[in-house]
């Protein structure tokens, strides 16, 4: 009797299992896309004491995301993470980075929205350059006294 029993469950179960997947199955294969993207910021840090003024790479991360905030990109669209930076308690932080997970109704708002992202961090990045007065070229202590950053799909 419970051998019986217990085929009649496997057998209930694949079945709902197998219904299930066929109404997986129907939805279009691009319903959502997601990608996530890990930002990096790169300058030539510093201690505080000696090297006030320096750009920021920390500094710079929280310029871009200011910058994504005001980008528009719709609600709950996207989602940042792992923040993160620094040496040390008293430094100007020579890395910073973060991770930008996207979720979009399909593949061609997923490239808008990557480029939305580009644009934000940028202008962050031009934003905290510009507030420090340097430029491209500029060297501090023989490293380049600007903020760079990648930005690398994951």
């Amino acid at each position: 009797m419970a051998k019986s029993m217990n085929t009649k469950m496997t057998r209930a179960i694949a079945a709902l299992l197998c219904s299930a997947a066929c109404g997986l199955a129907a939805l279009p294969a691009a319903a959502q896309q997601t990608g996530s993207l890990l930002v990096e910021f790169q300058g030539p840090g510093g201690h505080s004491n000696g090297a006030y003024g320096r750009t920021s790479a920390v500094h710079a991360a929280g310029r871009s995301l200011l910058k994504l905030k005001a980008a528009g990109l719709p609600a709950g669209a996207y989602r940042v993470s792992g923040l993160n930076g620094g040496n040390s308690v008293n430094s100007i932080a020579s890395d910073a980075r973060y991770t930008v997970t996207l979720t979009a109704a399909d593949a061609a708002a997923l490239q808008a929205m990557t480029a939305q992202v580009d644009a934000a961090v940028k202008a962050g990045v031009e934003a905290e350059n510009t507030f420090r007065n340097v430029k491209e070229g500029d060297l501090t202590g023989g490293a380049p006294a600007t903020i760079r950053y990648t930005i690398t799909p994951r």
